[in-house]
């Protein structure tokens, strides 16, 4: 028996919420097994990426409608929440389909015990969703974004005063909003208007990208695997924010460059690409299982100057001391920049999580820095917008580091209206992207001369 969009999404909720799994991930195995139609899958792709998003805004609305809302077991609550999603966020099904769906679904999963609840509490929020008193944005901001736009108290109160109510309020409205599927062409094989006319041809819609002279934004969502081009290599899948980086590393032919945190190879490859397929490219990872996935996109892009190696950038070999040209360390982070792509990440990372991040970038950062040549660089980039990880990181690593120095970076970035603060931060040597900024993932990217 095939199994329902509802069934499939609540078995991705459970799998992330018991076994810590990756909703993408997770989702993409799950849909594969299903045996669902287009429409069927998008169903599954919009229940679990919105109960997840929403996920403090449905119990917000959930908890006022039961007496003991701390005693409801998990897997009534997960139930509850994709009902909820549904009455509250998704018009086009009808509030009697989502009430009845969702007690179906819990008798089909063995959890007939609790229909009662499930039938009582929705059928509540039906008749009530126009009651529910939502913290208001000018009396109290922090309680708003905490429930409404759904993020963790912890993280909205670090954000203002980061960057202001106002810019975390956008970043928040930003991070639940569908996330764009972008390409980069491979300049080995094709050129992006090329590229677009047969997308066109195709009825594919897309757009070049404003941050990358190879980056294009397609207008919906569509499965990469069955677009045209992509079995021959003519593109890549990465974020345009991400396509950034191997610019500023410049990689040159004849170079030996290091990836040293690379899988699963998408700012590998670029650079690759960039040095026209000659420089020797190491590509490195502590997994040895994820060189697999380095290696299977280099075969398929066609690039042939790229070594894959298990290594521990905290302790490489000494035989590559002062040997590098160019070194990028796209370090480990909490992804609080891709909460767009990963939703999960808002309710698991916690203050201590960026102590740990923040001690272990440290760490590859004094491991890679001696295998840099005089006169050579060295990259340092994150797919977070958090100061710790970022720009406090580079300034403790040149204090620690006098041999070292920022280099602007503005020159390597594309022609944007960039504001004040913005060309401040690329003149002291870095640039960091808010996801509200160009409606990306957030990253933070910084180019570090080593002097002698």
């Amino acid at each position: 028996m095939q199994p329902s969009p509802r069934g499939v999404a609540l078995d991705v909720l459970n799998a992330v919420e018991e076994r810590k799994a990756y909703a993408n991930l997770q989702m993409a195995h799950a849909l594969s097994a299903s045996g669902l139609q287009r429409l069927d899958r998008g169903l599954v792709s919009e229940l679990v990426l919105g109960v997840l998003r929403r996920q403090n805004t449905l119990d917000f609305a959930l908890d006022r409608l039961m007496k003991r809302p701390g005693d409801v077991a998990p897997e009534a609550r997960r139930l509850l929440r994709l009902g909820a999603y549904q009455v509250l966020f998704l018009d086009r099904i009808p509030d009697a389909v989502a009430c009845h769906e969702t007690v179906e679904l819990a008798k089909q999963v063995g959890l007939g015990r609790l229909t009662s609840l499930i039938n009582g509490v929705l059928r509540q929020l039906i008749r009530q969703r126009d009651e529910i008193p939502w913290p208001c944005w000018e009396a109290d901001p922090v309680a708003h974004l905490t429930v409404v736009e759904s993020h963790p108290e912890w993280l909205v109160r670090r954000w203002i005063k980061q960057f202001g109510a106002e810019r975390t309020r956008a970043i928040c409205q930003v991070n639940n909003r569908p996330a764009a599927v972008s390409l980069r062409v491979n300049k080995l094989r094709a050129e992006r208007e090329d590229f677009l006319r047969q997308l066109a041809e195709a009825g594919v819609e897309a757009h070049p990208s404003a941050l990358h002279r190879a980056g294009i934004r397609l207008a919906s969502a569509s499965a990469v695997t069955h677009l045209p081009g992509f079995s021959e290599g003519l593109f890549s899948v990465q974020d345009e924010s991400s396509m950034v980086v191997a610019p500023v590393v410049d990689p040159q032919p004849g170079e030996t460059v290091v990836d040293a945190c690379a899988a699963p190879g998408g700012k590998t490859t670029h650079m690759a690409e960039l040095s026209g397929d000659k420089a020797t490219i190491r590509s490195w990872d502590i997994h040895p299982h994820k060189l697999g996935l380095i290696r299977e996109n280099c075969s398929r892009l066609g690039i042939a100057s790229v070594r894959a190696e298990a290594v521990d950038a905290r302790q490489p070999a000494e035989e590559l001391r002062g040997e590098v040209d160019r070194l990028l360390l796209d370090a480990p982070c909490s992804g609080l920049g891709v909460l767009r792509r990963k939703p999960e990440l808002r309710y698991r990372i916690t203050e201590a999580d960026l102590v740990r991040l923040r001690e272990l970038q440290r760490e590859l950062l004094d491991g890679v820095a001696p295998l840099v040549k005089p006169g050579g660089l060295l990259v340092y980039s994150t797919c977070t917008i958090e100061p710790e990880e970022n720009f406090q990181q580079v300034k403790d690593f040149l204090q620690r580091h006098a041999d070292y120095g920022a280099e602007d970076v503005s020159p390597f970035l594309p022609e944007l209206d960039f504001t004040e603060e913005e060309k401040r931060q690329m003149a002291k040597g870095y640039f960091q992207i808010l996801p509200h900024r160009f409606h990306t993932d957030g990253f933070f990217v910084a180019r570090l001369r080593r002097r002698s």
